[in-house]
């Protein structure tokens, strides 16, 4: 609402819509939102809404905020002006991510297994008879069962499904066996006859989208503990035993395991079991986390959590939250029978973690018990399911299931705090915070005035007083903070003629090709950063070079501090960013700051140096490179690949990103360029090139190995082959299809 201009105007996400002009009587105005009861609007014809974080703006002033964070009632009370705000109809949907609500429970013929269609949310429960699906996106009507016989399903059994070939899976491990049924043929391929009990209870299971390979790890049974690793191939039918690597996987059982967003990595949580394996010998509970690696099949020992809550072992999947580096599992004691599973949220890059959420029962005993979790991210649910079998011995072949959902992400279940209360401490912190920085404000002026003012002691040579006078001199005005002028997208982007002309490192200089660095000339200061204040930085930072506008208050909350409360959340951004602008300081010629509602990375273009930035606009700019453009890439990219050693999920997509154009810049200058033969020199950097961001690219070996020969570094080929060679054999598990005479013909 204009009031000078005389204009109405509506923006949508920062977007304008449209705008007109409005004679405005006055300055005080209702907005009426949904059902109301207004003589002139009077209106109940409305859909269901969500809303939350109601704000009302007045210029750039936040005047009245409402978070709509209760749990019940219908009156709620604004935080800056205790305004009361009344809603009418409402369901407050904080309840629904602290309490899990049963949407399930029922008996199925047989001992019936579980899986989770994670492509269109649907779970799935296999019985000898029927298959029952839960259609986690439909209100009503979410669950249908269709009549599927199975001859025979043992206990020990495990389902998955497969989302590349679109099929559901009965494993039987101990006969190296699987059932499979897919809905265009709706019957099993196969059936189990009866054996004895299986040797492996609670083990681990994924497929990973690197081979489409099923991976079974671990498991209980006859006695032993394991910590095998098995892999089964669906396009081949062959079942292998892999041999672990790195970290020494203790053998266990009831552990955790969740697949990363890239499904290269599987984490490994907890569990039970003993260093030989044997039972008698030294069983225990474990509490630490594993990364393995499919590629390379390394297990890598991440940490080991505190026993706050004592011991407990895990229901058998685990959820990974990308974006907020975080897992959420459900825990349980193993020593009772009448147990409860509990959800925990744990960090994966510190040994902390939490519970959360209410308490499931659950009855749990090894060879009549199954427990699982699974994330359903369109609807926005954790789904739990506990499955418990009749006694086999009394041929009580019924499996009693219960499904309950909970809304994601969960909440923990806070008392309610009286809000005025809460205000009026938090007033007096806010004075006290206030003093206390007029106090350091003041401290910090006078230690200032008295450093400019000191004189050289007497003796001093002139020479190091003119040391001391350009000390102070250069030293930078912190009063004030620097002005950088925004930079517009269009004019931010390097010019055609000065592609070719990246400038010598300057004064100032942050690095994200090879490892992350910092530097004011010729002193690194990444050892600044904390792992906090690196992450904050590189948020900021990629965020502003990919889209020209940088990251929200809310996308930074979102990430670094979820679970927090909106207080918490920016109490903490706050004191970061403050430290973060700190370093950056003393960095030189770059700041980061806040236009409109992004946080944005700024610097000062003739002074400070930023490769990425360079990258971007060198691979936007150039659909195919020429020679002075390849030249001006492998300046940037030789250091070594983008953020090497930095990992955070959210960090994936880009890396990926980072990756593709520069082997399509790469391969298309190889291919394209007439004159790149004429220089294998040259063709052998760019292919070193591309193996940093690809080192299983076929093409990238076929140019190296062939300039090489040209070179008449005959064993240098070979070399190159023969280790190319073995690393397609260590990711893929099988040899390389091509001999060296095919690669250089």
């Amino acid at each position: 609402m204009d009031l000078n201009k005389q204009q109405i105007a509506l923006a949508v996400n920062d977007k304008s819509v449209g705008r007109s002009p409005f004679s405005f009587k006055g300055n005080c105005f209702k907005f009426l939102y949904g059902a109301n009861d207004d003589e002139r609007f009077h209106t109940r014809d409305i859909p269901p809404m969500r809303i939350k974080d109601i704000r009302i703006f007045e210029g750039e002033q936040l005047s009245y905020h409402w978070p709509l964070e209760e749990v019940a009632d219908t009156r709620c009370t604004d935080d800056l002006r205790q305004e009361p705000a009344e809603v009418k109809n409402g369901v407050w949907l904080k309840p629904g991510h602290q309490y899990w609500k049963t949407i399930g429970s029922f008996q199925m013929n047989g001992n019936a297994v579980v899986a989770f269609d994670q492509r269109n949310e649907q779970l799935l429960l296999t019985g000898i008879d029927s298959i029952i699906t839960y259609d986690l996106r439909q209100q009503q009507h979410a669950r249908t069962a269709k009549a599927v016989e199975q001859e025979n399903i043992l206990i020990g059994c495990q389902s998955i499904y497969d989302t590349f070939s679109n099929q559901l899976y009965n494993v039987y491990i101990d006969h190296k066996k699987v059932a499979a049924y897919s809905p265009k043929h709706p019957q099993w391929t196969t059936t189990f006859p009866d054996t004895i009990l299986t040797e492996f209870w609670h083990a681990n299971k994924f497929i990973s989208p690197v081979d489409t390979a099923l991976y079974i790890i671990g498991g209980y049974g006859q006695l032993k503990y394991k910590n095998v690793i098995q892999r089964w191939q669906p396009r081949t039918g062959k079942w292998e035993m892999l041999p672990g690597r790195g970290s020494f996987f203790p053998p266990r059982y009831l552990a955790g395991l969740g697949l990363n967003a890239t499904g290269d990595t599987a984490f490994i949580i907890g569990g039970y079991g003993s260093i030989t394996g044997d039972q008698m010998l030294d069983p225990r509970g474990y509490n630490d986390l594993f990364a393995f690696d499919v590629r390379t099949r390394n297990f890598s020992k991440r940490f080991s959590l505190d026993s706050v809550y004592g011991s407990f072992t895990f229901a058998n999947s685990l959820i990974i939250d990308a974006k907020r580096r975080q897992y959420y599992g459900l825990v349980f004691s193993k020593d009772s029978f009448n147990s409860r599973l509990q959800l925990l949220q744990g960090s994966l890059d510190k040994p902390v973690y939490k519970l959360t959420g209410t308490p499931i029962p659950y009855s749990f005993y090894d060879v009549q018990s199954f427990a699982d979790l699974y994330y359903a991210p369109g609807v926005g649910k954790l789904i739990a399911v506990t499955l418990f079998y009749g006694d086999q011995e009394l041929r009580q072949r019924k499996t009693k299931v219960d499904v309950y959902t909970i809304d994601f992400p969960p909440l923990d279940l806070n008392p309610v705090e009286d809000k005025a209360t809460g205000r009026r401490g938090m007033l007096g912190k806010w004075l006290i915070f206030i003093l206390l920085f007029f106090v350091a404000a003041i401290g910090a002026l006078w230690w200032r005035l008295r450093k400019v003012g000191l004189q050289p002691e007497k003796g001093s040579s002139a020479t190091n007083e003119r040391e001391q006078v350009k000390a102070v001199s250069e030293e930078p005005d912190t009063t004030t903070a620097p002005v950088v002028e925004e930079p517009h997208p269009e004019e931010a982007t390097i010019p055609e003629e000065e592609l070719t002309e990246l400038p010598e490192v300057p004064r100032s200089s942050i690095r994200l090709f090879g490892p992350f660095q910092a530097f004011n000339g010729e002193e690194e200061l990444t050892g600044l950063f904390t792992p906090l204040m690196k992450e904050l930085l590189l948020l900021i930072l990629i965020y502003t070079v990919r889209t020209g506008q940088g990251i929200t208050a809310d996308e930074l909350n979102e990430i670094l501090w979820n679970g927090k409360s909106a207080k918490d959340a920016k109490n903490n951004r706050s004191v970061n960013l403050a430290k973060l602008k700190s370093i950056l300081e003393r960095i030189g010629n770059c700041m980061v700051n806040k236009k409109s509602v992004y946080w944005q990375f700024q610097y000062t273009e003739d002074h400070f140096y930023l490769d990425y930035e360079w990258f971007v606009n060198l691979t936007k700019r150039k659909a195919t490179a020429d020679r002075l453009v390849m030249t001006d890439l492998l300046r940037i990219v030789e250091t070594g690949a983008f953020l090497a050693k930095t990992e955070y999920d959210w960090l994936d997509d880009i890396k990926a990103e980072v990756s593709n154009a520069v082997i399509d810049l790469s391969l298309g200058y190889l291919k394209e360029d007439r004159q790149a033969g004429e220089d294998p020199e040259f063709v052998i950097r760019v292919a070193n090139a591309i193996f940093l961001f690809d080192r299983l690219n076929e093409e990238a070996l076929e140019y190296k190995c062939k300039s090489l020969i040209q070179l008449k570094r005959y064993s240098l080929a070979n070399n190159t082959y023969e280790k190319f060679v073995k690393d397609y054999r260590d990711i893929y598990g099988e040899e390389f299809y091509k001999s060296f005479n095919d690669v250089i013909r």
